[in-house]
């Protein structure tokens, strides 16, 4: 559903993504792993359209996002950003509901339903009515994830939702109810990609995993293909180890600062 045909991109003289090639289908979540720098929310502001590639392409079903007019690929995806600044003085419930805007002919009632689902989906039931620039940190960032879910709607299938370290801030917790979450959009047909820092919480909830080192892609495989420490400790310059729980369908990942 989702592709990039070797997509390149340079802020000035600096090359950040060169040549990368990347799909994610329908159904499925993808993690975007790698250290910083790598490229990873480069690469997501490209694959939303908010940057234009300075070669290469982005497709959506087939479909250039370069032809899209911003209406249709509003309706057809949703994007969670590093960083969301709201100064107005909105409730919970009418931030979440700004994503539904993008949904033609969507029904009060339906947005509605749509927006208090979401909210409940990332542990805020009881937020509607808090003003949003009250909330801590880490609630301001399920907030914006919720946003993104209701301007998937109901029916996610057929749309992309992109996210820029929908963890960050959160305690263990509340990460894993907000990748639950996403896994959940994955489950309902939406194709997901999502840019994340902890190898661990990716592999427990992605199909696949991206491993971008120097504006490149180093690897892309099933989940069980890049829990290898020889692999993670080359994209993150850091020694990786792996240990094996009872109970766990993958090893758990662990970095030291020496190689």
């Amino acid at each position: 559903m989702l592709e990039l045909e070797a997509v390149s991109f340079s802020y000035g003289r600096k090359t950040v993504l060169s040549g990368v090639s990347f799909s994610a289908r329908a159904g499925t979540l993808v993690a975007l792993l790698g250290a910083n720098g790598a490229g990873k929310s480069t690469l997501l502001k490209v694959a939303s359209g908010y940057l234009k590639p300075a070669s290469g392409r982005v497709l959506f079903g087939g479909a250039d996002i370069s032809d899209m007019p911003a209406r249709t690929l509003a309706g057809r995806r949703a994007v969670l950003e590093q960083e969301c600044g709201l100064s107005f003085g909105y409730s919970v419930l009418e931030t979440v509901k700004l994503g539904a805007y993008a949904r033609v002919g969507a029904q009060r009632a339906s947005v509605n339903s749509d927006a208090l689902r979401a909210l409940n989906s990332v542990g805020l039931a009881d937020f509607e009515s808090r003003l949003y620039c009250e909330l801590s940190g880490g609630e301001k960032r399920r907030v914006q994830m919720a946003r993104a879910l209701c301007q998937l709607g109901s029916d996610p299938r057929g749309k992309i939702l992109l996210l820029d370290e929908p963890s960050a801030g959160l305690d263990p917790a509340h990460a894993h109810l907000v990748m639950g979450a996403a896994r959940r959009a994955a489950d309902a047909g939406a194709a997901v990609c999502a840019v994340l820092h902890d190898v661990n919480l990716a592999s427990a909830y992605s199909d696949k995993i991206a491993l971008l080192k120097n504006g490149k892609i180093l690897k892309a495989a099933p989940v069980g293909e890049m829990l290898d420490a020889d692999l993670l400790s080359e994209a993150y310059g850091a020694r990786c180890g792996l240990i094996k729980a009872e109970g766990f369908k993958y090893p758990f990942a662990y970095f030291s600062g020496g190689r």
